[in-house]
């Protein structure tokens, strides 16, 4: 019997402490602080064997268009697991897609990825190949989150409703309702305010305060969060800088968000992609103004995100700066032996784990034309029947003659 997300969720959380928060001292940017999070046992010495869609993409993942809105075929060829992570916006000559929720492709698979449309004026090509993965602002993401919780499904026709009000409230053009456009048009200032957030060694997850509201994203690695890093980062900065204020939620809340997390996801529910059913599970939840989504695989959380509301308990960013800097103080004095542990650690392990991906090879070299794909919603079988055996001679003949006759 499969753990309940509530349990796994409390034992990661139990694991994890909440490092010094990073802000803009200046206050150019008054309305963003992002906790760090690590972990608080020894990292184990052998990196994971999973890679993420975007470092799969470059050494023989193959994603291709159905030409059907809400699926979209993968090609894993490798000899590793691909985690494609929730709300990845895939790019390509063709419609773009958003994964509706993470999932793992195990080495040598061939599915379907439950995708929505984000480009409502772009149509689809058929057999059209998808290149890269970027990322997608909180905004849609929270909204997806909140669809899938609440309906087991994301309208789609309720996405491109709410990508067009927000493109308009940001003053962002898009001739085809293109979603990822929001990066172009504050992209300058996405790029020079990142570096008021660096990552650290041994780092696996992040709580973003961005004016009223809370985003936290955790993986089971710190080799996929490093890679993922700079999507989390925009994803959650884009927000800051699209919708601008002098407030930002306080450290006090912050703090109390991982049991919130736990709590709320007591009533989560499967969502389910049947073509990878036997490689983790997602469970989606909503509860006390919080929507997520939890990748578990081995009875080991894959990924977590999460989005809660907190208008109205937002304070201004000057009444706080004196308290984030004795909080950054503090944290960096008691954190300041685990930091050396992690930095000590991951070091090594970060090593072999670059070799690991050098080393990494499509198995095969098929072609998605002859690829057999199962699609979500149907089952996979095996075809394990035994074959037919020759009759034998005296049989043979007695047949023979009968229809000669």
């Amino acid at each position: 019997m499969a753990t309940p997300l509530a349990d796994t969720l409390q034992s990661t959380l139990d694991g994890l402490v909440i490092g010094p928060p990073l802000y803009d001292p200046t206050a150019n940017l008054p309305n963003m602080v992002v906790y760090p999070l690590f972990p608080k046992a020894p990292l184990p010495a052998e990196p994971p064997h999973v890679i993420t869609l975007s470092q799969g993409l470059r050494r023989g993942v193959r994603l291709s268009d159905t030409g059907v809105i809400s699926q979209v075929h993968v090609d894993n060829p490798l000899s590793t697991t691909i985690l494609v992570s929730e709300s990845e916006i895939l790019v390509g000559p063709t419609q773009l897609r958003c994964v509706q929720f993470s999932c793992l492709v195990p080495p040598g698979r061939r599915a379907s990825l439950p995708v929505n449309c984000v480009e409502a004026g772009q149509p689809t090509v058929y057999k059209a190949e998808f290149t890269d993965s970027v990322a997608c602002p909180w905004h849609l993401r929270a909204f997806k989150l909140e669809q899938l919780a609440r309906h087991g499904q994301s309208h789609q026709h309720r996405i491109w409703d709410r990508i067009k009000e927000y493109l308009q409230h940001t003053g962002t053009v898009s001739s085809t309702q293109d979603v990822s456009a929001i990066y172009d048009h504050f992209g300058d200032d996405v790029d020079s305010l990142s570096q008021l957030f660096p990552l650290r060694s041994g780092q696996v997850g992040c709580i973003c305060a961005v004016g009223q509201d809370l985003f936290v994203e955790i993986f089971g690695d710190p080799e996929i969060l490093e890679d993922r890093y700079e999507c989390v980062l925009r994803s959650a900065l884009v927000e800051a800088v699209a919708h601008p204020t002098r407030e930002v939620i306080p450290g006090a809340s912050v703090r109390t968000l991982l049991p919130e997390l736990v709590e709320a996801c007591h009533s989560s529910k499967v969502v389910q992609n049947r073509s990878l059913r036997d490689a983790g599970r997602t469970q989606v939840f909503a509860a006390g103004g919080i929507a997520g989504s939890g990748l578990v695989a081995g009875g080991i959380l894959v990924h977590l995100s999460a989005h809660k509301r907190c208008w109205g308990f937002g304070r201004p960013f000057s009444e706080q700066l004196g308290d984030l800097e004795t909080d950054r103080r503090l944290r960096e004095g008691e954190l300041e032996d685990l930091f050396h542990r992690l930095e000590r650690d991951y070091a090594p392990r970060r090593k072999r784990y670059r070799s690991y991906l050098k080393g990494l090879q499509p198995t095969t070299s098929r072609t998605l034309e002859s690829a057999a794909y199962v699609e979500d919603g149907e089952d996979e079988t095996v075809d394990t029947a035994p074959r037919p055996l020759p009759l034998n001679p005296a049989l043979h003949r007695f047949f023979l003659e009968l229809f000669r006759r």
